[in-house]
């Protein structure tokens, strides 16, 4: 059987990839998870290491290394659980949704020393689901989401023997989901109970981004890497809308021109949804790693990562309306009678992040040919002052401690045994991330969280 063209392999590559398209993703932070599993056995000390086709996100530099044609997929399943503990109402609450996420690279060597790549991967994401019937923080929270994909085209060319350089065109693409709860009182009349109404935000925008990178084998003990990625700025544009909880279905009050009104009548009059506007940044990057290789079936990682979180911006979104008249059907006359205007034009929740540093830390070792072996630890910041944590995004100081293994080796022909028409690579990695108790002192919503959450996963490749 003839070695498979590297445009079968590409196209074979496109077909599977369609197939394990990315889904949301849901992390204790934005950037919690790896985006291959052979960087996420190594603790994400993979900078200087770029040596499997998921240096494109690591590392575009490695593709210049990369021989023939490549294709790659990585899965991984996680779950975790972030806990908020109120002394005062002596509970613990938990947030506990699970995640799935999918990605795709491909990249093609057509000349010695020039590397071409395409990765369609999601490096932030976040999610949280408080769906305890107690629960304190509604009007702060009921569940936050934020998921950003980044469709990536890499070209890398080795400079001089050893020393490689790439760049790459970012297309960010960023979907944001919020819902809480919005107070309602009326200044003339007092309502029967504390009225609240659900309120859902949807919102999605794209970007435009670059990364560079340098990749340099000094000598075989001795490989030296660093990345940039440039902020992408993003303006989102969606709608929210309105819910009534059936608590509220009961009351009546005061009508102007009947002689009562039910509540839920009064809520739905009031409430409308609107088109809202947001804009977010995703962090500039830099990113250094060594690796050190003190004898050939043994080597050691180390990575340490800048993010310029301050630059995210603002948890709040603004009515495209909010200058003006949020929802014309509640007249002035029901204005006046009630005591209340329309004032849900800008929500938002407290966020004000601060730049973050991380370390990661692997080690990698050879058994045989084929098989290998490793282990990492990485040491993450916080990106949140106690004073902004709140149960939209209760970012914390954390470790994780993550195994694996992979295989890379010859895949052989189904009608001869002895025939080797690829190699297939395939990794695998368990993770565990512990968070430390961090108290919050927002107002009104003093409580102290905890995080902890485990990942598995798989990543399975071909190189033609």
């Amino acid at each position: 059987m003839k070695k498979c063209p590297p445009i079968i392999g590409l196209a074979l590559g496109v077909a599977l990839g369609l197939g394990v398209a990315p889904a949301p993703l849901h992390a204790d932070d934005f950037a919690f998870f790896e985006v291959g599993a052979r960087a996420a056995a190594l603790g994400g000390a993979f900078t200087a290491k770029a040596d499997d086709i998921s240096a494109i996100f690591y590392n575009p530099a490695g593709l210049a290394f990369l021989k023939g044609t490549r294709f790659k997929t990585n899965l991984v399943m996680s779950q975790r659980t972030i806990s908020a503990t109120s002394a005062a109402y002596n509970r613990t609450f938990a947030s506990t949704p699970g995640s799935f996420l999918a990605n795709i690279f491909l990249a093609w060597q057509p000349t010695k020393r020039i590397g071409l790549g395409l990765g369609y991967f999601s490096p932030y994401n976040f999610r949280s689901l408080w769906e305890d019937p107690l629960w304190i923080g509604g009007r702060t929270s009921l569940g936050s989401k934020l998921n950003a994909q980044v469709l990536r085209s890499v070209l890398s060319f080795e400079v001089v023997k050893g020393l490689a350089l790439g760049a790459a065109l970012d297309f960010t693409s960023m979907s944001v989901e919020w819902n809480n709860q919005v107070p309602f009182e009326i200044a003339n009349y007092t309502l029967p109970a504390d009225t609240k109404v659900d309120c859902r935000h949807s919102l999605s925008g794209r970007g435009l981004g670059f990364t560079a990178s340098a990749l340099w084998k000094v000598f075989p003990a001795l490989r030296v890497g660093a990345r940039y990625q440039k902020s992408v700025t993003i303006d989102l544009t969606g709608g929210n809308g309105f819910g009534i909880p059936r608590d509220y279905t009961g009351g009546t009050v005061p009508d102007p021109y009947w002689t009562y009104r039910q509540i839920w009548s009064l809520l739905d009059m009031f409430f409308v949804p609107q088109e809202v506007t947001g804009r977010l940044t995703l962090p500039r990057e830099i990113a250094c790693g060594v690796v050190l290789l003190p004898v050939p079936w043994l080597s050691f990682h180390l990575d340490a990562l800048w993010d310029k979180w301050s630059e995210f911006g603002r948890w709040e979104f603004r009515s495209v309306n909010a200058d003006g008249d949020l929802n014309p059907a509640f007249t002035p006359d029901y204005q006046e009678f009630w005591g209340v205007t329309p004032n849900y034009g800008t929500l938002g929740a407290p966020m004000t992040l601060r730049d973050t540093r991380m370390i990661k830390a692997g080690l990698e070792g050879r058994v045989g040919r084929w098989f290998t072996l490793r282990a990492g630890f990485t040491r993450s910041e916080s990106s949140v002052e106690p004073a902004d944590r709140s149960p939209v995004y209760p970012d914390l100081d954390r470790n994780s401690y993550s195994l694996g293994g992979g295989y890379e080796g010859p895949v052989f022909s189904i009608y001869d045994s002895e025939e080797a028409i690829g190699q297939l690579s395939l990794d695998l990695f368990v993770r565990y991330s512990a968070a430390e108790e961090s108290p919050s002192t927002l107002p009104g919503l003093e409580l102290t969280y905890g995080a902890k959450r485990w990942a598995a996963g798989v990543g399975v490749g071909f190189i033609f």
